[in-house]
Protein backbone atom coordinates (compact mmCIF):
# COMPACT_ATOMS: atom_id res chain seq x y z
CA UNK A 1 0.00 0.00 0.00
CA UNK A 2 1.40 3.66 -0.97
CA UNK A 3 0.13 6.66 0.76
CA UNK A 4 -0.48 9.46 -1.53
CA UNK A 5 1.40 10.09 -4.99
CA UNK A 6 3.45 13.55 -4.70
CA UNK A 7 3.64 16.51 -6.16
CA UNK A 8 3.27 16.45 -10.43
CA UNK A 9 5.94 19.18 -10.81
CA UNK A 10 9.95 18.74 -11.08
CA UNK A 11 9.40 16.45 -14.29
CA UNK A 12 7.76 13.86 -12.36
CA UNK A 13 10.22 13.32 -9.61
CA UNK A 14 7.97 11.97 -6.89
CA UNK A 15 6.21 9.78 -9.17
CA UNK A 16 9.95 8.36 -10.36
CA UNK A 17 11.40 7.86 -6.59
CA UNK A 18 8.16 5.65 -6.14
CA UNK A 19 8.88 3.41 -9.41
CA UNK A 20 12.06 3.49 -8.73
CA UNK A 21 12.17 2.15 -5.06
CA UNK A 22 9.60 -0.12 -6.33
CA UNK A 23 11.43 -1.54 -8.93
CA UNK A 24 14.57 -1.93 -6.50
CA UNK A 25 11.96 -4.37 -4.20
CA UNK A 26 10.70 -6.21 -7.18
CA UNK A 27 7.30 -4.71 -6.78
CA UNK A 28 5.69 -4.81 -9.89
CA UNK A 29 1.87 -3.50 -9.25
CA UNK A 30 0.44 -1.33 -6.42
CA UNK A 31 -1.79 -3.17 -5.14
CA UNK A 32 -3.74 -0.25 -2.98
CA UNK A 33 -2.53 3.57 -3.21
CA UNK A 34 -4.61 5.43 -0.47
CA UNK A 35 -4.91 9.14 -1.42
CA UNK A 36 -5.27 11.21 2.13
CA UNK A 37 -6.50 14.19 0.39
CA UNK A 38 -7.18 15.76 -3.09
CA UNK A 39 -4.68 18.55 -2.34
CA UNK A 40 -1.67 18.45 -5.21
CA UNK A 41 1.27 17.49 -3.20
CA UNK A 42 -0.60 14.45 -2.07
CA UNK A 43 -2.56 13.77 -5.29
CA UNK A 44 -1.03 15.31 -8.05
CA UNK A 45 1.59 12.83 -9.05
CA UNK A 46 -1.00 9.97 -9.79
CA UNK A 47 -1.28 10.40 -13.21
CA UNK A 48 2.73 10.12 -13.95
CA UNK A 49 3.12 7.25 -11.06
CA UNK A 50 -0.17 5.23 -13.54
CA UNK A 51 2.07 5.82 -16.66
CA UNK A 52 4.96 3.87 -14.84
CA UNK A 53 3.28 1.66 -13.01
CA UNK A 54 -0.06 -0.40 -12.46
CA UNK A 55 -2.53 0.69 -10.04
CA UNK A 56 -5.29 -2.06 -8.68
CA UNK A 57 -7.45 0.00 -6.45
CA UNK A 58 -7.47 3.31 -5.09
CA UNK A 59 -8.75 4.30 -1.59
CA UNK A 60 -9.85 7.42 -0.84
CA UNK A 61 -12.82 9.36 1.26
CA UNK A 62 -15.06 9.99 -1.23
CA UNK A 63 -16.03 13.21 -3.65
CA UNK A 64 -13.72 16.74 -3.34
CA UNK A 65 -16.09 19.38 -2.04
CA UNK A 66 -13.47 22.03 -1.94
CA UNK A 67 -14.13 24.71 -3.85
CA UNK A 68 -10.99 26.21 -5.63
CA UNK A 69 -9.60 25.48 -9.37
CA UNK A 70 -6.42 23.45 -8.04
CA UNK A 71 -8.31 21.46 -6.23
CA UNK A 72 -11.25 21.05 -9.05
CA UNK A 73 -8.10 20.41 -11.23
CA UNK A 74 -6.61 17.78 -8.94
CA UNK A 75 -9.62 15.76 -8.82
CA UNK A 76 -10.46 15.90 -12.42
CA UNK A 77 -6.82 14.45 -13.19
CA UNK A 78 -7.48 11.59 -10.33
CA UNK A 79 -10.87 10.81 -11.63
CA UNK A 80 -9.15 9.88 -14.31
CA UNK A 81 -7.13 7.38 -13.64
CA UNK A 82 -9.29 5.96 -11.10
CA UNK A 83 -11.74 5.36 -13.55
CA UNK A 84 -8.71 2.63 -14.67
CA UNK A 85 -9.08 0.87 -11.83
CA UNK A 86 -10.94 -0.24 -8.70
CA UNK A 87 -12.12 2.81 -6.23
CA UNK A 88 -12.89 2.02 -2.59
CA UNK A 89 -14.45 5.08 -1.25
CA UNK A 90 -14.05 4.66 3.07
CA UNK A 91 -15.73 6.28 6.22
CA UNK A 92 -14.60 6.43 9.62
CA UNK A 93 -14.64 3.21 11.17
CA UNK A 94 -14.11 1.45 8.06
CA UNK A 95 -11.56 -1.60 7.13
CA UNK A 96 -9.46 -1.83 4.76
CA UNK A 97 -9.41 -5.52 3.14
CA UNK A 98 -5.54 -5.89 2.52
CA UNK A 99 -4.17 -9.39 3.44
CA UNK A 100 -1.42 -9.46 6.23
CA UNK A 101 -2.16 -5.88 7.44
CA UNK A 102 -4.96 -4.33 9.68
CA UNK A 103 -5.74 -1.23 8.40
CA UNK A 104 -8.24 1.35 10.13
CA UNK A 105 -10.03 4.63 8.59
CA UNK A 106 -9.83 6.61 11.70
CA UNK A 107 -10.53 9.84 9.98
CA UNK A 108 -12.39 10.21 6.52
CA UNK A 109 -14.56 13.10 4.57
CA UNK A 110 -14.87 15.27 8.21
CA UNK A 111 -15.71 12.68 10.39
CA UNK A 112 -13.61 10.69 12.62
CA UNK A 113 -14.39 7.38 14.65
CA UNK A 114 -16.65 7.90 17.60
CA UNK A 115 -14.78 5.46 20.35
CA UNK A 116 -10.95 5.84 21.42
CA UNK A 117 -8.65 3.56 20.08
CA UNK A 118 -7.99 0.59 22.51
CA UNK A 119 -5.29 1.48 24.80
CA UNK A 120 -5.75 5.51 24.45
CA UNK A 121 -5.38 7.50 27.31
CA UNK A 122 -7.47 9.75 28.97
CA UNK A 123 -9.09 12.63 27.86
CA UNK A 124 -6.78 16.08 28.48
CA UNK A 125 -7.78 17.76 31.37
CA UNK A 126 -6.11 21.04 29.82
CA UNK A 127 -8.11 20.96 26.32
CA UNK A 128 -11.41 20.54 28.13
CA UNK A 129 -11.86 24.37 28.42
CA UNK A 130 -10.70 25.04 25.16
CA UNK A 131 -13.08 26.38 22.50
CA UNK A 132 -13.91 24.17 19.46
CA UNK A 133 -11.83 24.71 15.89
CA UNK A 134 -14.14 26.70 13.53
CA UNK A 135 -15.17 24.71 10.63
CA UNK A 136 -12.45 23.96 7.90
CA UNK A 137 -13.97 23.67 4.14
CA UNK A 138 -10.61 22.41 3.02
CA UNK A 139 -9.71 18.93 1.85
CA UNK A 140 -7.16 19.22 5.00
CA UNK A 141 -10.22 18.94 7.31
CA UNK A 142 -11.45 16.01 4.83
CA UNK A 143 -7.89 14.05 4.95
CA UNK A 144 -8.35 10.16 5.59
CA UNK A 145 -6.44 8.81 8.41
CA UNK A 146 -5.50 5.32 8.90
CA UNK A 147 -4.15 3.29 11.60
CA UNK A 148 -2.30 0.37 10.34
CA UNK A 149 -1.06 -2.69 12.48
CA UNK A 150 1.42 -5.44 11.13
CA UNK A 151 2.02 -7.65 14.25
CA UNK A 152 3.20 -5.32 16.81
CA UNK A 153 4.05 -2.49 14.60
CA UNK A 154 1.41 0.47 14.73
CA UNK A 155 1.53 3.11 12.55
CA UNK A 156 -1.09 6.33 12.07
CA UNK A 157 -1.05 8.68 9.13
CA UNK A 158 -3.34 11.62 9.26
CA UNK A 159 -3.04 13.36 6.19
CA UNK A 160 -2.49 17.17 6.43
Amino acid sequence: MLIDTGWPNFNGRDAERIARAAKAAKIKQIDYVLITHYHRDHVGGVTQLAERMKIVTFVDHGPNLEDSDAAREDYAAYEKVVAKARRIMVRAGDGIPIKGLTVRVLTAAGEHIADPLPGAGEANMYCDSEPDAPPDPSENARSLGVLITYGKFRFIDLGD
